[in-house]
Formats: C-alpha cells, structure tokens, sequence
C-alpha cells in the first residue's frame, strides 16, 4: 500500500478532530470580559490541546516520512492511535463541562493522551521494523522512548487530578511546550 493513501486518511481524521474540539469551544453567556475571564480554563485547555493534536500530526507527519512503503502492522498501530486520538475532543469536552475543577474528567483527558502516546510509540516502532534498515529502527525507538517519557507526563497529570484538577493543566501543557522546543532545536542544527 502507499504512504500517501495512509497519510491522507490520517490528515482527514485529524482534521475532523480538530474541527469538532473547536464546536465544543464554549461562548460566554454574556457579552463581557468578565464572562470571557470566567472560562480561562476552557480557553486554555483548548490551546493547550490544539497543541497537542498539532504536534501529533507533524510527529505522524515524520513517521510516514520514515518508510517508502505500509505493511498492516503499520495500518493497525495508525489505525490504534486514530482511535485514541478520536477521544481527545471527547476528553477535552468532559474536563471542560466542569471547568476542569473535577478530578475524574481531568484525569480522564490526561490517561487519554497517554494512550495516544502509547499508540505514537507503537506506530514508531511498527515504522521502524517495517524499515529493515537499523538506522531508521534506532531512531524510531530512540522516538517511542521519548512519546512514552512525555506520555509519563500525562499521566502524572493525571495523579495530580485527584489533588488539584487546575494544576494538572499545567502539567498537560509541559508536552506541546517541549515538543515545541524540540522542533525549534532540531530546526537551528539544521541551520
């Protein structure tokens, strides 16, 4: 099968997700800033989010750069993270409902994005073997390794759900942030 064809769906599906998180984006009741003000912590988590599905889709972006060809362990690890990303608007729909003040909904959001993580590294390492180039495969865990340490981050996230919802925000957005850092370093070696 062709990369491109694996590539085009997920941009599709990813596109979906991000068009159906800003739907949920809520409006203030009223016309002020001090409603605005109110909802902060949607509008944070909304970028934070952003930022996350964003960065996977330039990661997904770089793992389908990394192979010539898809075999159907490839398809199955894509379609795994598909499906945990599909749940990200859910996760992000629920923790907002209760301006993330709710230790459930919070934590929820964050073991969701663990299993995104886990469904990037599997993706990576299915790419990597797939490659039969150990150069490719070395650098594709040395990748999933560093998806599984940020997905740690989540889930930290996650534990601190249950004694500061708020705070867990922070923690969530620590991954688009590094990740964000990580593209800008890999950017100036280039240079």
């Amino acid at each position: 099968m062709s990369k491109n064809r694996l590539e085009s769906f997920s941009d599709g599906v990813i596109a979906i997700i991000l068009t159906i998180m800003v739907l949920e984006l809520k409006v203030p009741k009223e016309p002020t800033l001090a409603a605005l003000g109110h909802l902060w912590p949607l509008y944070v988590a909304y970028l934070l989010t952003f930022g996350n599905v964003f960065m996977m889709w330039v990661a997904h972006h770089d793992i389908v750069a990394a192979t010539r060809t898809v075999d159907y362990a490839m398809l199955f690890a894509n379609g795994v993270l598909l499906f945990f990303m599909s749940l990200v608007p859910f996760a992000l729909a629920f923790a907002s409902e209760t301006h993330w003040t709710e230790p459930i909904p919070v934590a929820l959001y964050g073991m969701v994005m663990l299993a995104a993580s886990g469904g990037f590294a599997w993706l990576r390492l299915a790419v990597g073997s797939h490659s039969q180039d150990a150069q490719v495969l070395s650098q594709q865990r040395v990748h999933a390794t560093t998806t599984l340490v940020l997905g740690c981050v989540f889930f930290a996230g996650s534990v601190a759900a249950f004694y500061a919802p708020r705070a867990a925000l922070f923690l969530y957005a620590l991954v688009p942030l590094f990740r964000i850092g990580q593209m800008f370093v890999r950017g100036h070696a280039r240079d």
